[in-house]
């Protein structure tokens, strides 16, 4: 009878404690990941958008199954109007790095200090894809000009999973050919 009753009022305490409101387990894992630069393990929701994130960013990136990580600085802004078309993508900010990316086996890119707005250093594009909404940020200058975009070329990308005020965080692939490496990164925004 006992065990009865305190089973009823562990469900019903429950209950309670949900219709409260509260952090819905999403939410928790999102700062988590975030919060602890972690792996993330979701796809990006849809409508999800970084064209409202101008500023400066800490960036920390990890190399998947190795102790490899590497930090720096990402300067965004928004990308200006006569360079945002890219096809299916918009290019919603632009910028440049201060980042080691050969820290993590990643291609060594070329001009990320580049503020020419047909070339720069740093590209945030998003659009759609078969597999739902896409925020990629490519490096280097050579990769983002929208004139001569290489398709063969050396590539590193940071493919932007969650967004979450003034932080985000996902997966980062870099390569050449045959030859990929890839991790998890983070990035916080600093105060300026």
């Amino acid at each position: 009878m006992m065990r009865h009753w305190l089973g009823r009022a562990v469900v019903a305490l429950a209950l309670a404690f949900s219709a409260c409101g509260g952090a819905r387990p999403e939410e928790i894992r999102t700062a988590d990941v975030i919060t602890a630069c972690a792996p993330v393990a979701s796809p990006l929701p849809e409508g999800e958008t970084m064209a409202y994130m101008a500023g400066r960013y800490e960036v920390e990136l990890y190399r998947e199954r190795s102790r490899a990580q590497t930090r720096g600085l990402l300067d965004l802004e928004a990308a200006p109007e006569d360079y945002r078309n890219w096809g299916a993508s918009t290019a919603t900010l632009s910028g440049t790095a201060d980042i080691d990316l050969a820290e993590v086996g990643a291609q060594p890119m070329d001009g990320l200090d580049s503020d020419d707005p047909a070339a720069p250093g740093v590209l945030v594009l998003e659009g759609p894809t078969t597999a739902g909404p896409s925020i990629v940020v490519r490096f280097g200058s050579t990769a983002n000009r929208q004139d001569n975009t290489p398709f063969d070329g050396p590539y590193a990308a940071l493919q932007v999973l969650v967004v979450e005020g003034d932080r985000f965080a996902g997966e980062w692939r870099s390569g050449t050919g045959n030859e990929q490496v890839d991790g998890y990164f983070c990035a916080r925004r600093l105060d300026r």
